[in-house]
């Protein structure tokens, strides 16, 4: 298929999508509180650090034929829509839809008097019958990332539902996000308290396939989301057309015990990135970084905590023996990293304390070993 005829056919999938998504009717305002996910990124940083993307041998070809990523637990039939808001849509709706014929909506709460757009304060809330009862809250939209959508930032989970959402780039005219069931959604920016977002929901359990988006004059990137086990999908990495990412693998990268209690970290690597999962802790969500450039940097690491244990995963360069973390409450832990896919990965239990985390590879020999900057 040439690109200007993939360009054609969704330009017609986008106003055949467009013709047939029916306008839900406004959701009752009284909704209940329910369960948010969301797994935070802490980078501690590195003075003159830079990061090397490790690049593997996976192809990504254009949006309609790209190889998916794997599949989350079977979830069965179901049909989805999703619309932006129209000029009478009441302040802050970032998007709507239905699941199976029951609304949902995602709404933003105005930000603080002063506060700059995406700041700390307001959250975002995703209610309606299609929570079968529940809402979710999350924080709001974030602005940080040079991503094409931050849909890596943030998902929601609402009973048998899971929304993503992100801030949207300038230069993004539309996003198109493909279902395991062959649905395509085209998401259109919309502007909420001075940044643009989409958002889109799907049955917990249903295959996100991947995300394109496109501007005036093409597609700008596609991202394929790792499947997590427990059925929601977690964006890391956009790749523009033609770049390559990540040769899949996947392996565990720590085990042991800690305060009493078994945990073990696995990575998945693919064309989302690397994925760290660490359910012992209590988060059955993946964390992908949306670069390995997030877990390349000297002394950073990504963390994840739930009750009561906190795991930490680090990219360690690839003549790296042993790694030395400095923990937060001042001792050290000696580990070693574990090669999946080509890359040294390392995961290690937190202790709790005032002091940052950073960690330091060494070489067979004991020299210091580093990424290199610039």
């Amino acid at each position: 298929m040439r690109i200007d005829d993939e360009r054609d056919l969704h330009g017609q999938l986008e106003e055949a999508f467009e013709a047939i998504t029916p306008r839900p009717a406004p959701v009752d305002g009284a909704v209940r509180r329910g369960r948010a996910i969301r797994v935070r990124r802490r980078m501690a940083a590195a003075a003159g650090a830079a990061a090397v993307v490790a690049i593997g041998v996976f192809a990504v070809p254009s949006l309609l034929h790209r190889s998916a990523g794997p599949a989350p637990a079977a979830v069965g039939p179901y049909a989805v829509t999703v619309q932006a808001p129209g000029p009478h849509s009441a302040p802050g709706l970032i998007a709507s839809g239905t699941i199976e014929g029951k609304r949902w909506q995602l709404t933003e709460a105005k930000p603080v008097s002063g506060g700059p757009p995406g700041s700390s304060g307001p959250i975002v809330t995703a209610s309606g019958p299609a929570f079968g009862g529940n809402a979710a809250s999350g924080p709001a939209l974030a602005v940080d990332s040079a991503d094409p959508v931050s849909f890596s930032d943030s998902v929601l989970t609402g009973g048998p539902v899971q929304v993503q959402y992100g801030a949207v780039r300038a230069d993004v005219t539309y996003v198109a996000v493909r279902l395991g069931n062959g649905t395509v959604l085209i998401l259109h920016p919309v502007t909420v308290y001075g940044v643009r977002a989409v958002a889109f929901a799907a049955p917990v359990g249903a295959r996100v396939v991947d995300a394109a988006a496109y501007s005036r004059h093409g597609e700008i990137a596609a991202a394929i989301p790792f499947n997590a086990p427990n059925g929601v999908a977690a964006f890391g990495v956009w790749l523009t057309p033609g770049q390559h990412g990540l040769a899949r693998a996947s392996g565990r990268i720590g085990s042991g015990t800690a305060n009493g209690r078994a945990w073990s970290v696995t990575a998945d690597l693919g064309p989302w990135g690397i994925c760290i999962q660490a359910p012992a802790t209590g988060i059955t969500s993946a964390f992908c970084v949306p670069a390995t450039a997030d877990l390349d940097l000297n002394s950073a690491a990504t963390t994840m905590t739930g009750d009561g244990l906190s795991v930490a995963a680090g990219h360690a360069p690839p003549s790296a023996a042993w790694v030395i973390v400095n923990q937060p409450d001042g001792t050290t832990t000696k580990v070693w990293p574990v090669t999946v896919g080509g890359q040294k990965l390392f995961a290690v239990p937190l202790q709790t304390g005032p002091n940052p985390l950073s960690w330091t590879a060494y070489d067979n020999s004991g020299h210091v070993v580093r990424w290199p900057a610039g």
